[in-house]
């Protein structure tokens, strides 16, 4: 009885009594009723933006430092680029079946057949797509500390990188620059402990906002768009994830799952891989997977592995087709494919990014963007099943390669027995 409750179960917690506290929020009048909109939710807002806030506090020194450490931590340029050839290609590949499954299910299930859009309209800015070769430029970055300053994470992830390298070539002679990056990943940690402790009650601010202001009618005129993106990101965790597991890592989807479901409960429900990458690189080592790995591959991902993204791209560009009765092709959804493919892996990992790049797909095809302006509504209870898939993968990619260069400690996986106790070892720094 004594016996305190794990940080999942309070997340768990949060959530629920934010879906409860919303509801009747709702009920009585929502955003408005003068005191519920004024004065209740302006609270349970801040309590979200106060961990949202605290967590966008420390990513980026966490991002930098921690990719460098997992540089420097290979100890070899050889062995980076096989890492780092086989991460990228895992992440492309990835999002290339993810949007592939969004495709087919809104092909089969047809989420905007028979829907009457009325007077919607949009008012979200434009933004041109980019060329391949601006792409590749965006990556590089013209001011390293403007990067992190603005939260550019590809170029900061890009500089890291190059620093990390060239701190390998350096040799000997930088070994106290390795131990002082290593000092301050580590103090990155310290502070993500601390934070952690707020989780709970940013989960519940969060969701009670969201609940007060669109109530249950948010799963009314897009309902089947809502399972259409739940269950294809449902295939994509549950089965093409396990599936990975068992063929690539050759581990038990069981075992790994079990250990990742509290990643994948934070992501759900701050709608943030930013708030699940400090937790996904405390269960990385608990499924055997080596520092060198998890430092580079879990921020890497949480920036360029998109795939629950994907598959929303390939759903609200044919959900926006089928509203206006408008047929695309074989060919025009094999390009939407690669298109979105990429266009994940180079997205930043920012709040409602998925929505503002829908747009630019939409306009380079030329369909109307009504149907963005239907989800948009609704865009935060979709894209938490988003993050949530981009979160899990990104732990799933690290097994993976771990296991593809013959790092994966087998033993250490085979011997989990239950979820890691993250905020009993808070609770004892914090005393």
């Amino acid at each position: 009885m004594g016996k305190k409750l794990k940080l999942h179960h309070k997340i768990f917690i949060g959530l629920f009594l934010g879906i409860v506290v919303g509801y009747v929020l709702n009920i009585l009048g929502g955003a408005e009723d003068p005191i519920i909109g004024g004065r209740v939710m302006p609270f349970l807002q801040f309590l979200g933006d106060f961990f949202l806030r605290s967590i966008r506090m420390v990513v980026v020194p966490l991002v930098l430092f921690s990719i460098i450490d997992g540089v420097l931590a290979l100890g070899d340029v050889k062995k980076l680029r096989s890492i780092g050839a086989k991460t990228v290609a895992f992440f492309l590949g990835s999002a290339l079946i993810a949007v592939s499954i969004g495709l087919v299910l809104a092909n089969i299930l047809k989420p905007g057949a028979g829907f009457q859009m009325g007077d919607i309209s949009s008012e979200v800015q434009m933004k041109e797509l980019p060329g391949a070769y601006q792409t590749i430029l965006d990556l590089i970055p013209l001011n390293p500390f403007q990067s992190m300053v603005e939260g550019n994470m590809m170029q900061v992830i890009v500089f890291a990188i190059l620093f990390g390298i060239a701190v390998l070539m350096v040799g000997e002679k930088a070994k106290p620059l390795v131990n002082g990056v290593s000092n301050l990943s580590e103090a990155m940690f310290k502070i993500i402990n601390i934070i952690l402790v707020i989780v709970p009650y940013g989960v519940f601010g969060l969701m009670s906002v969201a609940i007060a202001q669109f109530g249950l009618a948010i799963f009314g005129p897009v309902a089947k768009f809502i399972f259409v993106d739940y269950l294809a990101n449902f295939i994509m965790v549950a089965g093409v994830y396990s599936i990975f597991l068992i063929f690539i890592a050759k581990v038990s989807p069981i075992k790994f799952w079990k250990q990742a479901f509290e990643s994948w409960l934070i992501a759900f429900s701050s709608c943030t891989t930013s708030a699940a990458l400090p937790v996904s690189m405390r269960i990385a080592p608990r499924l055997g997977v080596p520092k060198e790995v998890s430092s580079f591959v879990l921020p890497l991902g949480a920036t360029a592995n998109m795939n629950g993204t994907c598959i929303y791209f390939g759903i609200i560009v044919l959900f926006a087709a089928q509203l206006y009765g408008i047929e695309l092709s074989i060919t025009q959804q094999i390009m939407l494919a690669i298109q979105a493919t990429f266009l994940s892996v180079g997205a930043a990992a920012t709040p409602q990014i998925g929505l503002i790049i829908s747009i630019t797909l939409l306009t380079s095809m030329g369909l109307p963007l009504e149907a963005t302006a239907l989800v948009a509504g609704v865009y935060r209870i979709i894209d938490q099943a988003h993050t949530s898939t981009n979160a899990s993968g990104d732990l799933v990619t690290s097994v993976c390669i771990a296991s593809m260069e013959g790092l994966l400690d087998r033993d250490r996986f085979n011997d989990l027995n239950e979820i890691p106790e993250l905020d009993h070892k808070v609770s004892e720094e914090l005393a």
